[in-house]
């Protein structure tokens, strides 16, 4: 009997893993090929698709743009704007219905977006109203016309999607042919004193087939994707009937944060260098804007401040490494998400590798190593954070990190109020800062351009919005009146200093994070701020008055999926399908994807997607998973400090998951660094803290007994008290001393 179970046992593996193979290659076959039950039949998915590109010169009847001067750029940023005028005209109702029409699609219009790069000055011109039909538009979505302009010159680009490359290319001629006809009829305006604004072709529209292996790509991506699942869900499976059989055996209970020894060597007071090395990139990551400081000195890739600053943190961690032992010594310990985070710089690496020579032909190799230099910067920095912080100095870190938050939050404030950067202008006395040029300046939508120490306002909302969850947390578990009013204080800075900002990151991030908290915790977090609506409410009023109002009125329904900031990011996500079909697995090389070249994305998971495909995607999400699965497990835990902590930090993670879809968050370092620091203090709080070792004083031997003092002999000299041990008992010390003698 036991030797049948026994077989049945080990044929179960089998079995199982037999049907994983078959639902992966099931799998594969439906994403490379379409069912159809009359006749019953396979049919290839066509996923390759023609494309085309072409450019036109917005001019003048005379060529006057050739003879304006250098220095005048008056009438090339005209003519530009009137490119703008011309790219909208073709994505109106009657140029996409002529198109349509001139295409033989047969009532249905072509589908047209953009420019996708430029944002400023569509407001100042707009094209002739045309009837809107009672029906509603048909539009064949297999024929795009993207079109973009760059806002420096008068050149318009008109890119193409159709189902062939004929079409591809009828679809740009007939654009360049009603953009012509549509200047003779009705010209724009003189861009330079002329008196006919006139459309030229810049050579014949070239086209090809995009995506001609994408299927086989996607199809091997979907077995793969089925058959690693499914290895994970056996082997957890296993590990659990595993457990069920031997019996549970409860993990070594952690210590208490709040039990901590009065001499123990914890930071702040300790004397160990790296703990203080860390709160001081802390401090320099919160209060310098480090991305727009160029140093007067020759690094290799870069020159800004945080290079120089991490070098010496790793050469001093690596020091620690040789040089220290015991508890003063980092520990370093490779985790899950580790190995998440160099996978996703393995993948990085491979997708450049297949892609070298491209690279290279389009003059993008050396971005693609400076972006690679600072991944690789994030990484050292991960690996130096987890391995230094011990889990008592989580709270104090945590501590650091709110009153540094709302530093910032004050500081954007006055530059909301004031119009006066404190972090560009004070260090830009000391240092060469590159001030953007739009600092305290409207945008396209009339919303205040707020920096702050970031590089982007997005980047500015959700680095205040990751620092929310601790304070959050901070005021449910003071312990005094006066911790909560602090936190509560400290709360409201944090919405206020995001809302300075105007835009619609400053209330999802927020509202995620939240969202979030409330998962573990629903009654506490809800109880807690309902309490202090009001006072938040009359917070964010008084230091940010209008602020609220405005990022509001951007969520509203009618609003949302019509103002420039939104259209513009969706109509993008039509523009990058050839590129995201010509590399689908690995991308076309990490950061390649220049916005200044290309286009500006906002959308980290998009840029990803184009620069290192699909594993690449997986890789990125796999860091947020692993982070975020290692502190619910500290969430779950017997420590409520501990457990209070991890899930301040699971928040902070799946506010940079959530952002992530807003803005290119890599490539702004201030977020990133940040994020791999909670991810350090999340593995801290899953480890023991170091026992104390304090240095007590020596001990003075006692003097030598007297000769022939034969009873002090046998006694001997005082054994030290050790920790634990009981004072010996008031006969024993008579007992130790001297006999006089007679």
């Amino acid at each position: 009997m036991n030797a049948l179970a026994h077989t049945g046992a080990r044929r179960r593996p089998w079995r199982a893993s037999a049907a994983i193979l078959l639902l992966a290659a099931l799998a594969a076959t439906l994403v490379g090929f379409k069912p159809s039950l009359a006749p019953p039949a396979l049919h290839p998915r066509e996923l390759a698709l023609g494309a085309a590109q072409a450019e036109v010169l917005i001019d003048t009847n005379a060529s006057q743009l050739a003879a304006i001067p250098p220095a005048s750029t008056d009438g090339i940023k005209q003519a530009a704007q009137v490119a703008v005028n011309y790219a909208l005209y073709l994505q109106s109702d009657h140029a996409t219905a002529v198109l349509g029409e001139a295409l033989g699609l047969h009532g249905r219009s072509v589908a047209a977006s953009g420019p996708f790069t430029l944002l400023l000055g569509r407001e100042a011109f707009s094209t002739e109203k045309r009837p809107t039909p009672p029906d509603p538009i048909l539009v064949d979505h297999d024929y795009r016309l993207l079109l973009d302009v760059d806002g420096e010159r008068p050149m318009l680009t008109i890119y193409a999607q159709a189902p062939s490359v004929h079409a591809a290319i009828t679809l740009v001629d007939g654009a360049r042919s009603l953009l012509q006809r549509h200047s003779r009829e009705q010209p724009a305006g003189p861009p330079a004193n002329a008196e006919t604004v006139v459309v030229r072709e810049l050579g014949p529209a070239v086209g090809g087939l995009v995506g001609r292996g994408a299927r086989w790509q996607l199809m091997l991506f979907a077995f793969l994707l089925v058959v690693s699942l499914g290895a994970s869900l056996m082997l957890a499976l296993r590990a659990r009937r595993l457990r069920g059989v031997r019996g549970v055996t409860a993990a070594p209970a952690l210590d208490r944060l709040d039990d901590e020894p009065p001499d123990s060597d914890e930071w702040p007071h300790t004397t160990r260098v790296l703990p203080w090395a860390l709160a001081g990139f802390m401090v320099m990551l919160f209060l310098t804007p480090f991305d727009a400081i160029k140093l007067p000195v020759s690094l290799p890739l870069s020159s800004t401040p945080d290079r120089p600053v991490l070098i010496a943190l790793v050469m001093l961690w690596l020091l620690s490494l040789m040089i220290l032992s015991g508890a003063a010594r980092p520990r370093l310990r490779l985790t899950s998400v580790h190995f998440a985070v160099l996978a996703l710089f393995g993948v990085c690496c491979v997708g450049v590798a297949l892609n070298g020579h491209a690279l290279a032909n389009m003059d993008e190799l050396s971005l693609v190593a400076k972006k690679l230099a600072l991944l690789a910067s994030y990484i050292a920095f991960f690996f130096v954070v987890a391995s230094t912080i011990r889990p008592r100095e989580v709270p104090r870190y945590a501590a650091l990190m709110v009153g540094l938050g709302v530093t910032v939050a004050i500081a954007t404030i006055v530059e909301y109020r004031l119009h006066y950067n404190v972090f560009y202008t004070l260090w830009g006395k000391l240092l060469p800062v590159a001030v953007p040029s739009d600092l305290d300046a409207p945008d396209s939508i009339g919303r205040l351009t707020i920096y702050g120490p970031t590089s982007q306002p997005l980047e500015l909302a959700a680095l205040l919005a990751m620092v929310l969850p601790f304070a959050v947390i901070g005021s449910s578990d003071a312990a005094t009146r006066r911790r909560r009013v602090l936190y509560s204080l400290a709360i409201g800075l944090l919405l206020a200093g995001g809302l300075a900002t105007s835009r619609k990151t400053s209330i999802v991030a927020p509202v995620g994070a939240i969202a979030l908290l409330m998962v573990f915790r629903p009654r506490t977090i809800i109880r807690s701020l309902a309490g202090l609506a009001v006072v938040l409410g009359v917070v964010v009023h008084f230091t940010s008055p209008g602020a609220l109002g405005s990022v509001l009125t951007q969520l509203e329904p009618g609003h949302v999926n019509n103002v420039l900031t939104t259209t513009d990011r969706t109509a993008r996500y039509d523009a990058v399908r050839p590129d995201v079909l010509s590399h689908p697995l690995f991308g076309r090389g990490y950061e390649s994807y220049d916005p200044h070249k290309y286009r500006i994305l906002d959308n980290e998971y998009l840029g990803l997607l184009i620069t290192t495909g699909l594993f690449g995607v997986l890789a990125y999400l796999g860091i947020f998973a692993t982070m975020m699965n290692a502190a619910r497990r500290t969430i779950r835990g017997a420590d409520p400090r501990r457990a209070s902590l991890a899930l301040a930090a699971f928040a902070a993670v799946g506010v940079i998951a959530l952002s992530s879809a807003l803005f290119d968050v890599l490539s702004f370092p201030h977020v990133p660094y940040l994020l791999f620091f909670i991810g350090g203090m999340i593995l801290a709080l899953r480890e023991h803290s170091p026992a104390s070792q304090p240095v007590r004083p020596a001990v003075a031997p006692p003097p030598p007994p007297p000769p022939g003092d034969a009873a002090a002999a046998l006694v001997g000299p005082p054994m030290p008290v050790q920790d634990g041990d009981f004072e010996p008992s008031e006969p024993a010390r008579r007992g130790r001393e001297p006999v006089p003698v007679a």
